[in-house]
């Protein structure tokens, strides 16, 4: 028996908190019932991001609203690891899974952007009838809808949204295609391609800092100022990755946070990654390698 006492609701207390909406017609419905529940979770999560996106007019050239969630995002929140991560965007996406996502790479120096798609079905009768409605409203009306109900106060996940203002903005292609050269990103992943998920997400990692706003930001408990952060991620190169990369292989403590734990290891790189290696080679030689 747990420890922990939770108190009873009480009247309408249960209203005044801020939940995740999972579509009732994901578990209802026949048609899917082959989703696992984590993809049905991981869904209703988009379906959040995706309300804020249509806040901040995030749509591409055709309207459509888009978000970013990374496998760092999903592993997060989810609190689950890597290969889980990739098998439930498998189970969500157009190619392998029912359709309900749909993936699409912008190219060198830029993230991969994902569309939500409806999990509305049209040839069923009771939301044919709903959709038939929806479309006599103008686009606009019905993107406030979507924002009004699914979005929920997640100041975190807003505030890294406004931190880019369009994916295709010259400024955010330059320094994206800057940083990914100065990292040695595809060097990296053609010498090592097991490991090109994560070398992508370290690249999308220092390329949302280095977009940041905000006056500090918190590493490994400690809060820094957000302009000294960017002048250490600066001085990361192709080596410091491998570094991060190969520590990150060796870790067997179980990481809570690991786009916090990426990111701290990043901005301690410059400074430890010369001792890491002396004590590699210290340890060598004493063992007679």
């Amino acid at each position: 028996m747990s420890d922990i006492q939770f108190k009873y609701f009480y009247g309408k207390e249960s209203e005044l908190f801020t939940f995740y909406r999972i579509p009732k017609e994901l578990i209802t419905n026949p048609r899917f019932k082959s989703l696992s529940n984590d993809a049905k979770l991981l869904y209703g999560l988009m379906l959040d991001r995706m309300a804020l996106s249509a806040k901040n007019k995030w749509f591409d050239k055709y309207n459509r609203v888009y978000i970013y969630f990374s496998v760092v995002d999903v592993m997060e929140q989810l609190n689950i690891g890597r290969n889980k991560a990739i098998k439930l965007f498998k189970e969500l996406d157009d190619e392998s899974g029912i359709g309900l996502i749909e993936k699409k790479q912008q190219g060198q120096g830029k993230p991969a952007i994902i569309y939500v798609k409806s999990f509305v079905i049209e040839d069923d009768n009771v939301y044919s009838k709903e959709f038939e409605k929806q479309t006599a409203k103008s686009l606009e009306t019905k993107l406030q809808e979507v924002s009004d109900i699914n979005s929920n106060n997640n100041k975190e996940i807003n505030t890294n949204v406004d931190i880019k203002s369009n994916p295709i903005d010259i400024d955010v292609m330059e320094m994206g295609k800057r940083i990914r050269d100065q990292l040695g990103i595809d060097v990296l992943m053609n010498d090592d391609p097991d490991n090109s998920e994560l070398y992508e997400e370290i690249f999308e990692l220092v390329l949302e800092t280095m977009l940041r706003k905000d006056k500090s930001i918190v590493i490994a408990s400690c809060r820094y100022s957000l302009e000294l952060v960017k002048r250490k991620l600066q001085k990361l190169n192709m080596f410091h990755v491998q570094y991060v990369v190969e520590c990150m292989s060796k870790n067997c403590t179980k990481v809570r946070n690991i786009k916090k734990y990426m990111l701290a290891s990043l901005f301690n790189a410059p400074t430890t990654i010369k001792s890491y290696y002396q004590a590699e080679v210290n340890h060598n030689m004493v063992m007679g390698k």
